[in-house]
């Protein structure tokens, strides 16, 4: 199934520069936002913001055909 992955700020280096932070990819049945990202080796480790279609998903929660998977660094501020 098909889902489109955007990559913002820094992290946009973890795609090839022709993507330009954004693809779409194919994944397999059962695939989660984690799973996805680690291929591009984008931390997973609570230092990112992790999106699907706009919203924080569930750990475990399933990629479904058609969803935009949005990652960029987790910032502070003071």
């Amino acid at each position: 199934m098909k889902v489109h992955v955007k990559l913002i700020a820094t992290y946009r280096a973890y795609l090839p520069p022709e993507c330009r932070g954004k693809m779409e990819i194919d994944v397999p049945e059962g695939a989660t936002a984690v799973s996805l990202l680690s291929q591009f080796n984008v931390p997973t480790d609570g230092t990112s913001v992790i999106l699907i279609d706009g919203r924080t998903p569930a750990p475990d929660e399933l990629l479904q055909e058609g969803n935009v998977i949005c990652a960029f660094p987790a910032t502070a501020g003071g």
